[in-house]
């Protein structure tokens, strides 16, 4: 038990931030895992993946819920996304852990700071919601194209990284089809189920996955994405954010530090 304790805490921890912010969590599992619960980084990041789809389904369904979800731009995002979160985890099986390490760390860094900055720029009052003029429709040929390459390109990056690629998704979602935050989160949140079953089934291949902690991480994962994704309909979340994004890029520092160290 206490083994399992800290295990279900830190799948309920992540999930908060998943249902939250509209992320499969990896960016918070990760990390945990490597260095709380000492699991290399090849399986930390399959058993990242492989148990995102029960814990970001309910928080999906309550974004839907309350009319934030747009199911053709979703089904287009997955149709890219599986396939590149397919080409993304076989290219991480290749890679060394160190290697891995080091650029899930500049992942973090880079997406921490931008996530601060809008926080801060909220704060500060220089942020305009503005309403985002959509430079693409998912609903025509060229659009859907589009459409199609971004989920290619947040696929790659789900398998390589682990994560379920919400992260990448919502800004894109938000500069090229226009989609509020709320409405770009619900969409990312139904993408990253078949996103992630497809690089974990890569990665399942090559024996990275840890079922003794994926089923505990899952457990705890549920609650705590529900309890986000009421968070994020009811709450501004600029403020979680911004907190969110510090952690981030103290966390991606300090993986990118320790992994130079380590090539040293």
């Amino acid at each position: 038990m206490r083994r399992i304790l800290p295990i279900i805490a830190i799948g309920f921890a992540s999930s908060i931030l998943s249902g939250l912010l509209g992320i499969g969590g990896g960016v918070v599992m990760i990390p945990a895992m490597v260095y709380l619960l000492g699991i290399d980084q090849h399986e930390a990041h399959g058993t990242s993946l492989s148990i995102m789809s029960p814990i970001v389904l309910f928080s999906a369904i309550f974004y839907a819920s309350h009319g934030q979800m747009d199911w053709l731009a979703a089904a287009e995002l997955s149709v890219g996304g599986i396939i590149g979160a397919a080409l993304g985890a076989k290219l991480a099986c290749r890679l060394s852990g160190i290697k891995l390490r080091m650029y899930f760390g500049v992942f973090l860094a880079i997406i921490g700071a931008r996530i601060s900055y809008d926080a801060v720029s909220w704060l500060t009052g220089s942020h305009v919601a503005a309403p985002v003029a959509p430079m693409f429709s998912s609903g025509n040929l060229s659009g859907c194209m589009i459409v199609l390459a971004m989920g290619l390109l947040t696929g790659i990056l789900s398998g390589i990284l682990g994560i379920g690629g919400g992260i990448v998704m919502i800004p894109l979602m938000s500069l090229f089809l226009g989609f509020s935050q709320k409405l770009a989160q619900g969409i990312s949140l139904a993408v990253i189920i078949p996103v992630s079953l497809s690089g974990a089934f890569v990665h399942g291949k090559h024996g990275n996955l840890r079922w003794d902690v994926g089923i505990w991480l899952a457990t705890g994962g549920i609650a705590g994405g529900l309890l986000g994704a009421h968070m994020a309909i009811s709450l501004n979340p600029f403020i979680l954010k911004g907190l969110f994004g510090i952690l981030m890029l103290v966390m991606g520092m300090l993986t990118v530090r320790r992994s130079s160290a380590a090539c040293s």
